[in-house]
């Protein structure tokens, strides 16, 4: 690419037949003032394509690295959804088990009151009937008592 500088010092070799040295001075020196001023401006226009350039670059580089955050915070979010589950799963399950044992304990202690209940019954039963037996002998053993001592007092 040319420069202004290049123009600015461009020499053409001086001929018998051409150009008016002086014209072509005035319009080299015209065009390095436009040339000048444009080159200026492309350069300013090139360093603001290279700012948008780079602030594209790192807003891409930026975007993606969001991405990245946003698909590993998903990941993670899916990750604590599933144990947080599976947490809950296992405390169902461990209630329900511990129900499960309360309920057969239970049980189990109802049916030995039961069994007691219904052992003391039993017995209840046999020493009703034991008294019963006694007091009936204790009767009888009165009743021949006095009879004895019937006997006894008409024998005197």
């Amino acid at each position: 690419m040319i420069t202004p500088n290049d123009i600015a010092t461009k020499d053409f070799k001086k001929v018998a037949v051409g150009y008016s040295p002086e014209e072509v001075d005035t319009f080299l020196d015209d065009i390095y003032e436009d040339y000048e001023k444009l080159y200026k401006e492309s350069q300013k226009e090139k360093s603001k394509t290279e700012a948008v350039a780079e602030d594209t670059d790192r807003l891409k580089h930026l975007e993606k690295s969001i991405e990245r955050t946003l698909s590993l915070a998903e990941a993670a979010a899916e990750e604590t959804k599933a144990a947080a589950k599976a947490d809950g799963d296992a405390i169902i399950n461990s209630a329900k088990q511990q129900a499960e044992d309360i309920l057969a304990s239970a049980r189990t202690k109802a049916y030995e009151l039961e069994q007691k209940i219904s052992g003391l019954e039993s017995r209840y039963e046999l020493m009703k009937t034991r008294i019963k037996l006694l007091l009936y002998a204790e009767i009888e053993l009165l009743d021949k008592g006095e009879v004895l001592a019937e006997k006894e007092a008409k024998a005197q």
